[in-house]
C-alpha cells in the first residue's frame, strides 16, 4: 500500500502542478518511483481519480482545519496527502485504525520532518472533526454536494431545471462503464464467445458492441486489434454517418483515431478516408492504432482544423472538435477543476470555424456529423443554429441509430446522451445534409 499511496501523491501533485491529466500522471508518478505491480496500480488510479472527483468537498473539509492563507503555502505533496485523507475519512468511510496506518506511510513517503507542521491537522481529520456548514447560498450549496464548480452548477440548472441538473451532476460521482466495439477489420472471435470472454453484455440496439463486465477491459483482445475500446456515444455518432465502400471520408479532428478505424470497417477497407489533426504526437498514436486494428484506406494529414490544405471533396464528413468535455466528468474529472464559463465561450467559437471549414468539402447530397462530449447548448445546439443561418445549403437530418435523447432548442433530429440516462459519457450528434 505505501507503493500505491506514494503513486497517488506523486501524481496528484503532478495534476496540481503542471496540469496533467489523471492517467498521464499516473504513469509519470508510476515511473519515477519505479512502481509496476498492477495491483499497486490499480489501487493508486483509484486514490488519484476519487480524490480528484470529490476535491472541492475535500478542500472545504481541509479549510476547517488549515486557514486559508496557509492552504497557499502547503506543498504540492502535503496537499495532495490531505485531499487524500479526507477522502478516505470522510468520502471512503475508511476505519479509523487503516486511517492511522495511511498516516504512519504518508511519513514515510514525504518524510516525518516534512509533515511534522501539519500532524495536528490530520489528526483532526482522522479523528473526524464535526464540519461545520455553514449558511451557504444555494449554488454553492449544490457545489460541494456534486462536486462540481459553482459556475457549472448553475448554467446546468439554468438549462435543464434543477432536478435533471442535479441528477446529472450526481451521476458523475461514479465511474462510467466500459465500452468495446468488434472490429470487423481482424475478426479474431465470434460474437457470441464475446460476452464471456469480456465478462460483459451487449448493448441492444447495436450488433456487436459490449459493455465491460467487473473483469475489466480484456489487453489480449486489445492489443491484437480484434476489439476497440471506445464509449458507446462514439460508436453511435460512426454508425450515424455510415460511410459506405467505395466513398471519401474526411473525419477531422481524427486522433486518437476510433472513428477513423470504425468508418474503415463499415467501409470494408474500401475507399478513402483523410484524417486530420493538428498535433503531431497524437496522429503518431493514431498511426499506431491504424496498424493494431487494420485500417488501410486512411491518410493522416497535419493541419489545423480551421485550414485544412485538402484539394478533394467527401461523400462523409465527420467533425468531432475540441470542446469542454462537460459529459466525461465521470471517467475524467480533472476536467470539470480546469474549465471555466470563458473557456466554453471560446470552444464554440473555435467549433464554429471548424465546422464551417468542413463544411467546404461536403459533396453535393453529403452527409456532415457534427459531434462533441459535450452537454452544453454552446457547443451544440448554438452551434448548428448559427451553422444553419449562414448556410442554407444544408439542412438537419433523421439519424439512424438514434439511442439517445431529443436534441434541445427545437433541435429533435438531433441526438443527445447523458450520463444519468444512457449510462455513457455525455454526448451530442448532429447529422446535416447538404441539399443538391
Amino acid at each position: 500500500m505505501k507503493n500505491s499511496l506514494g503513486v497517488a501523491i506523486e501524481a496528484l501533485s503532478w495534476m496540481a502542478y503542471a496540469d496533467t491529466g489523471e492517467r498521464a500522471a499516473l504513469f509519470k508518478a508510476a515511473d519515477e518511483l519505479e512502481v509496476k505491480e498492477a495491483i499497486e496500480l490499480r489501487q493508486a488510479y483509484r486514490l488519484i481519480m476519487e480524490t480528484t472527483r470529490f476535491q472541492n468537498r475535500l478542500d472545504y473539509v481541509i479549510s476547517q482545519v488549515v486557514s486559508k492563507d496557509e492552504i497557499e503555502r502547503i506543498p504540492h505533496g502535503i496537499r495532495s496527502f490531505l485531499r487524500i485523507i479526507a477522502y478516505l475519512k470522510y468520502v471512503d468511510g475508511t476505519r479509523q485504525s487503516e486511517l492511522e496506518r495511511q498516516v504512519e506511510l504518508a511519513r514515510q513517503i514525504l518524510g516525518w520532518k516534512e509533515l511534522r507542521a501539519y500532524e495536528e491537522r490530520i489528526a483532526l481529520i482522522v479523528a473526524g472533526r464535526r464540519v461545520t456548514k455553514d449558511a451557504l447560498p444555494e449554488f454553492e450549496r449544490l457545489s460541494l454536494e456534486t462536486c462540481h464548480p459553482v459556475w457549472f452548477v448553475e448554467r446546468l440548472v439554468n438549462v435543464y431545471g434543477r432536478s435533471f441538473a442535479l441528477r446529472i451532476l450526481l451521476r458523475d460521482l461514479h465511474p462510467m462503464p466500459a465500452y468495446v466495439r468488434l472490429n470487423s477489420l481482424k475478426p479474431v472471435i465470434q460474437a457470441e464467445e464475446t460476452a464471456v470472454e469480456l465478462g460483459g453484455s451487449r448493448v441492444e440496439g447495436i450488433d456487436g458492441v459490449f459493455r465491460l463486465g467487473m473483469k475489466g477491459q480484456p489487453s489480449r483482445l486489445i492489443k491484437s486489434g480484434g476489439i476497440v475500446v471506445q464509449d458507446l456515444a462514439s460508436i453511435t455518432a460512426g454508425l450515424v454517418a455510415s460511410p459506405k465502400p467505395g466513398q471519401i471520408v474526411v473525419d477531422i479532428c481524427a486522433a486518437p483515431g476510433n472513428k477513423t478505424t470504425h468508418a474503415a470497417a463499415q467501409m470494408q477497407n474500401r475507399g478513402q478516408i483523410y484524417s486530420g489533426d493538428i498535433s503531431g504526437r497524437r496522429l503518431e498514436y493514431w498511426k499506431k492504432e491504424m496498424e493494431r486494428c487494420g485500417c488501410e484506406i486512411a491518410s493522416p494529414i497535419r493541419a489545423d482544423a480551421r485550414r485544412l490544405p485538402l484539394k478533394t471533396s467527401a461523400d462523409v464528413v465527420i467533425v468531432d472538435p475540441p470542446c469542454s468535455n462537460s459529459g466525461v466528468f465521470a471517467r475524467s474529472p480533472a476536467g470539470k477543476w480546469k474549465l471555466t464559463s470563458t473557456r466554453v465561450r471560446e470552444y464554440g467559437l473555435r467549433q464554429s470555424s471548424i465546422i464551417q471549414e468542413a463544411s467546404d468539402y461536403v459533396n453535393p447530397s453529403g452527409t456532415l456529423i457534427y459531434c462533441t462530449c459535450s452537454i452544453l447548448p454552446e457547443e451544440n445546439e448554438y452551434v448548428i443554429e448559427e451553422f444553419l443561418k449562414k448556410n442554407p445549403d444544408f439542412k438537419v437530418v433523421r439519424q439512424t441509430p438514434f439511442l439517445g435523447s431529443c436534441g434541445l432548442r427545437g433541435f429533435d433530429l438531433c441526438q443527445r446522451f447523458y450520463p444519468h440516462i444512457h449510462e455513457c459519457n455525455g454526448y451530442f450528434i448532429a447529422k446535416l445534409q447538404r441539399i443538391g
